[in-house]
C-alpha cells in the first residue's frame, strides 16, 4: 500500500494544482482497506508495474461494466480502467504502454468490446499518451461553473 499511496500523491498532486476548486489537497483515492478490497475481489483486475529500479513505479485498477437490455444500447461488455497513474519519475520508460497492453490482453481474454478510461482534458500529456495507443474521444463531459 506505501508504493501506491507514493503514486497516488503524485497524481493528487497534479489534481489539485489544475483542479484546486474540486480536489482538497488531504485527499486519498484509495484507503489501506479500499485498495485491499480490490486485490481480494475477483471482479477486479489489479496491475502493478515494478521498474527495473525494483520501485513499485504504476499501476492499473479496471474491471468489466456488462451492458444488457438497456434501451438504448445494444449488449456489450466495457473493460472499464478505473485509475491508471505512473509515478513522474518513471514516465516515458514504457510502463505506462505495458500497463494498457496488458488491459488490453485481459479484456480480449474477457470478450470486451472495448476498453473505456476518464482522462481529465488539462491532462495534455495523458491525452497525447493514450491517442498514441489507439485511444479515441467518444463522449465530451461539460461543465458549468455556478459558484466561483
Amino acid at each position: 500500500f506505501r508504493c501506491e499511496y507514493n503514486i497516488e500523491c503524485s497524481k493528487r498532486g497534479a489534481l489539485i494544482r489544475n483542479r484546486p476548486d474540486l480536489f482538497k489537497d488531504t485527499a486519498h483515492f484509495f484507503t489501506e482497506e479500499a485498495f485491499a478490497e480490490r486485490i481480494n475481489d475477483p471482479k477486479h483486475t489489479v496491475l502493478i508495474a515494478e521498474a527495473d529500479d525494483g520501485i513499485v513505479a504504476g499501476y492499473a485498477f479496471a474491471w468489466v461494466i456488462s451492458q444488457r437490455n438497456h434501451p438504448v444500447y445494444s449488449d456489450f461488455d466495457c473493460f472499464y480502467i478505473e485509475d491508471l497513474c505512473v509515478l513522474e519519475s518513471h514516465q516515458k520508460m514504457g510502463i505506462g504502454k505495458k500497463l494498457i497492453e496488458r488491459c488490453r490482453q485481459i479484456a480480449e481474454e474477457k470478450n470486451c468490446k472495448m476498453i473505456d478510461f476518464g482522462v481529465w482534458s488539462f491532462n495534455k500529456n495523458a491525452i497525447s499518451f493514450f491517442e498514441s495507443l489507439g485511444f479515441t474521444e467518444r463522449v465530451r463531459k461539460m461543465e458549468y461553473m455556478l459558484q466561483k
